[in-house]
């Protein structure tokens, strides 16, 4: 029978799972350690609690919305990985507003109430961020839709500041980086081929041997847009081809057990293992790709054909990167005279 709804909390004592009859329902059984397997008891105990609920499950509360948002095309047409995380979340609104009446969310004081619940994670504020992210996105689907008339959660704060300005990683980066005891060689291929590269994280653990050709490497289909990205093989990233002699099959990026790495597996390595206080990421290796293009002479709309960022964007870059270094190079030498 469909429909039970299975989640895990973390305790002192270990791990311990609650079987739900469903999203919303009566917790019909518990277990600690590993996950439980569904048996004729609990599927017999959720028949006995829909018995005795029928009639008095609500369609007009959270749970409902978030029965139809996960059938509707908005979630459905999502990529596997964002519909996991989303999934993470909506189980989170349900153990917290599942029962709660719709009526309830056109009341603009909910809105302190989701914001109570999103501190929860504020020690963690990326976290406690996707909490408020996917509530208002939820309600947004609702209000689309014609089950309410306002989004309380729309437009709250986020608490987890960023520098919106694009990074690159400099000499002090990567000599902070070799200079950690024991740095695993996997995660420093990853590093060295995404500067090379300019790749995002995902398009950059995905890449293939299939796609190294002579001249360029040719990714058809990106995953954050689905565009096509063709980077030239220059000296540098040829070197860096040609020094991998292993067999070119499967992956270029392989980890510590020699299978393909995910976005998070090398993301949370990364993690663990870098310096202490480093204040770059990943994603900043995009930057240091088109300071190192825009070196070696290309044009700013060259730049931009290969990375797919505007070209206002890389001038932006190469003022703060690339031209102010030389003006301070040429004014040292002038003064060195």
């Amino acid at each position: 029978m469909s429909g039970l709804h299975v989640v895990s909390k973390t305790r002192k004592a270990g791990q311990r799972w609650y079987v739900y009859a469903w999203r919303g329902g009566p917790c019909i059984y518990q277990q600690d350690g590993a996950r439980p397997v569904i048996t004729p008891e609990i599927l017999g105990a959720q028949q006995r609690a829909l018995q005795d609920s029928f009639g008095a499950q609500s369609e007009d509360d959270i749970d409902a919305i978030i029965a139809g948002y996960e059938a509707s095309p908005d979630f459905t047409t999502k990529k596997d990985s964002t519909k996991r995380d989303y999934r993470r979340w909506l189980t989170r609104i349900s153990e917290r507003f599942g029962n709660t009446p719709l009526s309830a969310f056109e009341d603009r004081r909910m809105r302190g109430d989701i914001i109570e619940w999103r501190d929860l994670w504020q020690h963690q504020p990326r976290t406690a961020d996707k909490a408020s992210v996917m509530m208002a996105t939820l309600l947004g689907w609702a209000v689309e839709n014609g089950k309410i008339e306002i989004n309380v959660a729309a437009g709250i704060k986020q608490l987890h500041r960023v520098n919106k300005a694009d990074q690159v990683w400099e000499d002090r980066h990567w000599q902070a980086v070799r200079a950690v005891k024991d740095f695993p060689a996997h995660i420093m291929d990853a590093l060295e081929l995404g500067q090379l590269t300019g790749l995002r994280l995902g398009d950059l653990v995905r890449l293939d041997w299939k796609c190294v050709g002579d001249k360029a490497i040719i990714v058809e289909k990106t995953g954050k847009r689905g565009g096509r990205a063709v980077i030239p093989i220059y000296d540098d990233l040829r070197k860096w081809i040609d020094a991998r002699t292993d067999e070119r099959t499967g992956t270029v990026l392989k980890n510590s057990r020699k299978t393909a790495w995910t976005d998070s597996g090398l993301e949370t390595v990364w993690q663990r293992r870098k310096p202490e206080g480093f204040d770059r990421v990943i994603h900043d290796l995009r930057g240091t790709f088109v300071t190192k293009l825009a070196i070696k002479g290309l044009t700013d709309e060259e730049i931009a054909k290969i990375i797919g960022w505007t070209a206002k964007r890389i001038a932006e870059i190469r003022a703060r990167y690339v031209d102010e270094a030389r003006v301070i190079i040429s004014l040292a030498e002038r003064l060195s005279a």
